[in-house]
């Protein structure tokens, strides 16, 4: 039950110095961890750049990350000169499609890429509040987190990185052995290189907050409907039994429900809040980048004898894909299981013969209604299987067009 040892300690709105260590468990590798759930995104993000905050043991708080400023100096000094030289080492008098398509998926990573870091200092502020406010509510309410540091919650995420590993090795290999073929020069190489960085792992943050996010508040809610089944068998129990139990019930263990779902709908809240920006520049990103990788596919498997080039380009196709199709089914996952909620709080509600108590699970049940716990792109789209579906039609049509255009030319 959410009542206990776990509750009333910290009723006075605590704050993040208040609050006592959580045990990880993670120590004996010798590092020391983000005192959240959130540990291995976190490290992942702020290398390259995109969780502008570093957690300070010594303050017990989160701080400007300084791998910030270095990812935005080389957005400003290596994007440009990349895209340049890419530009420069490609054209050679030659004005076919394949050029184009090849200069507009350079430059959607450069503006992309740009775009992430922008957004990253632009919310450095959100992303702290975002962190504090979790750290808070997992020591406040520590039955509905349970679990949430349990490396079987970060499977999806430890596949996420080495998916983006292992695209980033086959590409650099296959620009690799394309320069050594062709004799090209070694600044295309490098800007090629540089290019592959952004796209494997810069570009890869977003979809990966929203799945590791996604996890956290999955398990979250899990933990709620779980402990409403607890609460409805007491209430059913209540019914045969003296009344001060049923009121014990809905007095205590619903208001301090109600209290941890209004809390974690604002940690959804600030979330979505952050990730939306995020996810309005990703998601075109993903669609252009698949529009160009698969024509480049189907172009290679028609021009060229050899199988390394249809691979390389069909994984960057994949790769292209996967992050709409993952975040979109994470994101309803969270919306799922909120609706789960509502017919256990039907239920308990009509055990209830005090009229108090029922208004106060009529205002829980409409809290948790108008909860919109799914990513969204700042109010233009929904992540979700209905959007993906969408997005596969919206590229099918697009590559028939390339691919007509692309047979025109060679006819």
């Amino acid at each position: 039950m959410l009542s206990g040892p776990g509750f009333g300690m910290y009723s006075n709105s605590p704050t993040i110095s208040d609050l006592p260590v959580i045990p990880i468990g993670l120590d004996r590798f010798g590092v020391r961890t983000f005192p959240t759930p959130f540990v291995h995104i976190e490290r992942w993000s702020m290398v390259w750049g995109c969780l502008p905050v570093t957690y300070s043991f010594p303050d017990r708080t989160w701080k400007l990350s300084p791998f910030l400023t270095v990812w935005i100096l080389c957005g400003v000094g290596f994007n440009i000169p990349c895209f340049y030289d890419c530009l420069m080492a490609s054209i050679g008098g030659d004005n076919s499609l394949t050029l184009y398509v090849m200069i507009l998926i350079v430059a959607v990573m450069s503006v992309s890429a740009i775009a992430m870091h922008v957004l990253s200092l632009i919310f450095h502020k959100e992303w702290a509040m975002f962190l504090n406010g979790w750290m808070v509510y997992e020591r406040k309410f520590p039955t509905l987190t349970t679990g949430v540091h349990s490396y079987k919650l970060t499977v999806p995420l430890y596949v996420g990185f080495v998916i983006c590993v292992l695209f980033f090795v086959v590409n650099i290999l296959n620009e690799l052995r394309f320069n050594l073929i062709n004799n090209d020069g070694v600044g295309r190489m490098l800007s090629l290189v540089y290019v592959y960085v952004i796209y494997s792992f810069t570009l890869s943050m977003p979809v990966l907050w929203v799945v590791m996010a996604s996890k956290v508040f999955v398990l979250c809610l899990c933990h709620i409907r779980q402990e409403l089944e607890c609460i409805l068998e007491c209430a059913k129990f209540g019914l045969t039994c003296t009344s001060n139990i049923q009121k014990c019930i809905a007095a205590g263990d619903i208001s301090l429900l109600q209290e941890a779902v209004l809390e974690l709908r604002r940690i959804i809240r600030a979330f979505k809040t952050i990730i939306g920006p995020f996810m309005l520049v990703m998601v075109p990103h993903h669609i252009i980048s698949l529009i160009c990788f698969l024509y480049w596919t189907l172009v290679s498997t028609l021009d060229y004898t050899d199988w390394y080039f249809p691979l390389s380009f069909g994984l960057l196709s994949v790769q292209a894909i996967a992050p709409i199709f993952c975040g979109a089914i994470y994101s309803e996952q969270i919306q799922t299981e909120k609706d789960s909620l509502i017919e256990p709080l039907l239920m308990l509600k009509g055990t209830m013969k005090d009229q108090e108590a029922k208004d106060q699970m009529a205002t829980l049940i409409d809290h948790i209604t108008r909860m919109d716990a799914q990513i969204e792109g700042r109010g233009f789209f929904i992540l979700n299987k209905g959007m993906a579906t969408t997005v596969v039609n919206t590229v099918v049509t697009y590559l028939v067009v390339l691919i007509q255009f692309y047979g025109s030319n060679t006819g």
